[in-house]
């Protein structure tokens, strides 16, 4: 599963990548006795059911059985293969990986890495001719105008498109980058009048994705011009409804600040951040969708959005903030007084006041409630009207305690009874409900069933037993090996885990579960992940691997009972009665054993 990666590098990074320090970036954690839990970023939640073992430097989530090691993480985190999460986590670690892709791996890596360049190479040639050429004069004026300072334009790679039709594409050239790549990249485009420049005349705002890397570009016009924002055209490397502009600077001041504000653009999010509220991303001027809301969940699950007050911006918070909160998330909308944007509202009012809008931003179901009774004028049929609106944002939500919450809000807004609410949401979730059962249930049922099947055949529960004590402490493996030679596992799995486990033994790897988990296809991966978290069975673990031992011998008498009963019946039909008196002794030494006796020779 290696690739062409030595096994002494994979070993290397594992062991200086501890699988809770990696998570934690993308996932929000908390210690629960010896595991971490967060929300599972792999599926839809309510609850959290992703855990991670940090002794084991495993995780293993209860509700879509999503399991492994940190490599495993970050291959479904990414949608990487194993050689590609090696090698990102190699950079993490400070350890280099020897290129061992195959060809189409290879290529895919080259194309994506010669993007990022351009692009980078791109942002430092936009700023520099915003912050030395004349022609920038316009641009300097309206950035100063804003209030934003170098140390902001130059974290955030401000820069400035010139008027003419070609000065980038001839920069690049003549730094050895051809058309053909400008234009997989978005940075020219082709036309009636050839190939030219895609951004001319404007304010540019890199666009980098969480990790940092510049992916595409805004670019937001000085003077009349149309349209007032152009952002890179989709492409192989880009697309907006993936990316959050600011992310890869306020992952870390959301996670800390435990939320995070949403605004509609790039001057909104640059000037809360000069004014210290790193935890504050833009949307790109397009609705959020489910992979922005995916994002987000790594990080928090409190959300606020901050649009323009005016019509548009009202319904684009709607659309989102819809997405987010079936998602899971808990939503709030930011309404600034006097239709100000956040930039302008900052820059008039101040942090202190910011931070106070901030903490009194309208959960979705008020907002909704508000906007409806607007809408309807308190008409004759309003209090309907209005309930019909508000009906999908409170099934929605996620908690039970804040969604009654929310059924007491609304009743009081409309002067009803708590109960005529909650009817109505009755019926509204029974019509709209999905006919298949929720993930984390279906785990639940799914491993009563597993553990039941496993009690009904003691052999097998000792074939598993062994298997979680042996990876719980390696030295049971001596204690095993000596009372059971050879692979005498009959259950396929438990047969290819002991395999590996005695490989990983045997090379003396730290981590064996871990390593196990490599070398192991999807379907295994998850077992032994659901294995490994839960605890360790009994009090007295010598004596319970012994009970095991014995237990698996025992089969092992019947089965060889078994196989000299059918041996019997062909002597006794070929007459040998000499090997008919030889079987009856053995079957009847293996008998006495049974019973407890010991083996007599």
């Amino acid at each position: 599963m290696g690739g062409f990666i030595p096994e002494e590098i994979v070993e290397n990074i594992r062991l200086r990548a501890d699988i809770v320090q990696i998570i934690s970036d993308y996932v929000t954690l908390q210690k629960k006795g010896r595991n971490y839990m967060g929300h599972c970023p792999f599926h839809q939640e309510s609850d959290p059911s992703f855990t991670v073992t940090p002794d084991k430097q495993i995780f293993y989530c209860f509700g879509c059985h999503a399991g492994g090691n940190v490599f495993k993480f970050i291959m479904l985190q990414h949608n990487l293969s194993f050689p590609e999460a090696v090698k990102m986590l190699g950079e993490k670690v400070g350890i280099a990986v020897p290129d061992g892709y195959s060809p189409q791996v290879r290529e895919r890596l080259r194309r994506e890495e010669k993007a990022w360049k351009i692009n980078n190479l791109a942002k430092d040639f936009f700023q520099s001719i915003l912050l030395q050429h004349s022609e920038a004069a316009a641009a300097r004026e309206y950035i100063h105008g804003r209030g934003i300072n170098a140390n902001i334009i130059k974290d955030f790679g401000l820069g400035y498109a010139p008027a003419s039709w070609d000065t980038l594409m001839k920069f690049m050239q003549s730094k050895g980058i051809g058309v053909s790549d400008l234009l997989k990249v978005g940075l020219v485009v082709s036309g009636d009048r050839g190939v030219y420049d895609r951004f001319r005349s404007r304010l540019m705002f890199p666009i980098a994705d969480a990790r940092g890397r510049v992916v595409g570009f805004g670019g937001r016009v000085l003077g009349d011009g149309l349209p007032k924002y152009l952002n890179t055209a989709e492409t192989d490397f880009f697309s907006k409804g993936k990316i959050l502009y600011g992310l890869d600077r306020a992952r870390q001041a959301i996670r800390e600040m435990r939320y995070v504000v949403i605004t509609e653009g790039y001057m909104d999010t640059i000037a809360a951040h000069q004014y210290g509220m790193a935890n504050t991303v833009a949307s790109l001027g397009t609705s959020l969708t489910k992979e922005h809301g995916r994002l987000l969940m790594n990080y928090t699950r409190e959300v606020i959005i901050a649009y323009d007050a005016d019509a548009a911006g009202v319904a684009a918070a709607v659309r989102g903030l819809d997405i987010l909160q079936e998602l899971g998330c808990r939503v709030r909308v930011l309404s600034l007084p006097e239709g100000k944007d956040p930039d302008e509202f900052l820059r008039a009012r101040g942090l202190d006041q910011w931070k106070r809008q901030v903490e009194n931003a309208t959960p979705l179901v008020e907002f909704k409630i508000q906007r409806a009774l607007a809408k309807y004028n308190n008409g004759p049929l309003a209090r309907d009207a209005v309930l019909e609106e508000v009906l999908p944002a409170l099934a929605a939500m996620p908690g039970e305690l804040e969604k009654n919450e929310a059924i007491r809000l609304v009743a009081a807004r409309l002067f009803t009874s708590y109960h005529v609410v909650a009817e109505q949401l009755q019926k509204f979730s029974n019509s709209n409900r999905k006919k298949t059962t929720k993930p984390d249930k279906i785990a639940k049922i799914k491993h009563n069933i597993n553990n039941k099947r496993i009690a009904n055949d003691f052999g097998k529960k000792a074939e598993y037993g062994l298997i979680r004590f042996i990876l719980e402490d390696n030295k049971v493996i001596d204690l095993v090996a000596g009372a059971l030679p050879g692979n005498f596992f009959q259950d396929d799995f438990c047969r290819e885990v002991y395999a590996k486990i005695i490989d990983a033994y045997n090379r003396s790897y730290a981590h064996t579960s871990s390593v196990v988990l490599d070398h192991l296809d999807e379907e295994y991966q998850k077992k032994l992940s659901a294995m490994l978290i839960e605890p360790v069975p009994g009090e007295n673990p010598e004596l319970i691997v012994k009970g095991y031992i014995n237990a698996i011998k025992k089969r092992q008498l019947l089965e060889h009972r078994r196989q000299l009963q059918d041996a019997l019946a062909g002597a006794e039909k070929a007459g040998d009665y000499n090997e008919i008196i030889r079987i009856l002794q053995e079957i009847g030494f293996t008998d006495q054993t049974l019973k407890g006796g010991e083996m007599l020779q």
